[in-house]
C-alpha cells in the first residue's frame, strides 16, 4: 500500500527493513540515498504532526523537526550489540527540547512490525517524582478524570510505566487514591501501530488525532513538573 499523499511511510518502512538484514556499513553507503530519502520522509512527517499538535498544544509550536528527531547512528561503545544504525526512527515532540527534553511529550517510533505512538515522559529524575506524587496524592481526582476521558481510554486504555518500583515508595499511605501510580518513575499512554496503518495514506493525520487526544494528560504532568513552588 502506498500513500497518496506527499508523505511517503512506505520508503520509511522498506528502508528499515533492509537495514534490519544487512546493518554494515557498507551497505549502508551503497544505499545512502536510500536513507536519506526515508530520513527526509520522516522529516515531513514530524514537520506535519508538529504542525497539528500545535493547534492544541502551543507549547510545541517553536519546535522543528530537527529539534526532535534522534540520531539514527547508534552509539556501540560500550554495547555488545555492534550495529552501527538503529532499525527504527523516533522523534520526540516535547517543550524545552525536542528529543533533549526531560519533560512530558508526543513520541513517534516507526519500525516495521513495532511501530508506536506514545505520549508522556521518560524516567523522571528525583526531583521530578517528587513532584508528580505530591500532585497525585493531593489532586488525584484532577488527574483521573483527564486519563478517565472516553476518547483517552479508547485510544490509550490506561496510563502504565516501563520502571516502576515493587512497593509504595517513602512517606505516602500505602491505601492512598491512585497508589498503583504512585509506584511510577515514568507516566506513559502508549498506542501499538500496525504496518498496515503507517503505509495508510492518512498515517500523518490519524498520528496527529493520536497525539492531540493526549495533550490534556500532557499539559497537566508539564504543568506539574515545571510549577514554581
Amino acid at each position: 500500500m502506498t500513500p497518496k499523499n506527499n508523505l511517503r511511510t512506505d520508503r520509511i518502512m522498506a528502508f528499515l527493513k533492509a537495514i534490519k538484514e544487512n546493518n554494515n556499513r557498507p551497505y549502508f553507503q551503497e544505499h545512502k540515498a536510500e536513507y536519506e530519502a526515508a530520513k527526509k520522509d520522516f522529516e515531513d512527517i514530524v514537520t506535519e504532526l508538529i504542525a497539528q499538535i500545535a493547534e492544541k498544544d502551543s507549547t510545541i509550536a517553536h519546535l522543528t523537526a530537527k529539534d526532535c528527531i534522534y540520531r539514527f547512528y547508534r552509539d556501540i561503545r560500550f554495547s555488545p550489540d555492534k550495529s552501527p544504525y538503529k532499525r527504527h526512527f523516533g522523534a520526540f515532540i516535547a517543550p524545552q527540547g525536542g528529543h533533549k527534553s526531560l519533560i512530558s511529550g508526543y513520541y513517534l517510533h516507526l519500525q516495521p512490525g513495532e511501530s508506536m505512538l506514545i505520549t508522556g515522559t521518560y524516567i523522571l529524575d528525583k526531583n521530578q517524582l517528587h513532584r508528580m506524587r505530591d500532585m497525585l496524592y493531593g489532586s488525584f481526582e484532577e488527574f483521573k478524570d483527564i486519563i478517565d476521558k472516553p476518547d483517552f481510554k479508547k485510544t490509550f486504555g490506561d496510563v502504565t510505566s516501563m520502571f516502576q518500583l515493587k512497593k509504595m515508595p517513602i512517606g505516602y499511605p500505602a491505601d492512598c487514591e491512585g497508589a498503583q501510580y504512585m509506584k511510577y518513575k515514568d507516566f506513559i499512554a502508549l498506542r501499538n501501530l500496525t504496518d498496515e496503518e503507517v503505509l495508510n495514506a492518512d498515517f500523518a493525520e490519524k498520528a496527529s488525532q493520536t497525539f492531540r487526544t493526549s495533550i490534556p494528560f500532557n499539559l497537566f504532568i508539564n504543568d506539574t513538573l515545571t510549577r514554581e513552588d
